[in-house]
């Protein structure tokens, strides 16, 4: 017997109910979880959003030099 999912497990494993088509039994319990709790819901419609949004925004055009400083504070030199 498998335990239920509770919202933690679910926030823990959500980005693998991104792929719809995906069908393992973890992501099963997943589903049957969001169709009852709202607040998990929100949160997947939040995460597919945030995706949707940086998959089809523009990249910004950066000068040079903002390019440079953004490297060295993340440092990427």
């Amino acid at each position: 017997m498998t335990k239920k999912l509770n919202c933690k497990d679910v926030f823990r494993h959500i980005c693998d109910n991104l792929d719809e088509r995906l069908s393992s039994s973890r992501c099963r319990e997943i589903k049957r979880h969001l169709d009852r709790c709202p607040n998990c819901t929100a949160c997947l419609d939040g995460l597919k959003q945030t995706v949707y949004l940086y998959r089809n925004y523009p990249v910004p055009k950066l000068p040079q030099r903002t390019k440079k400083a953004l490297r060295v504070k993340l440092r990427l030199r």
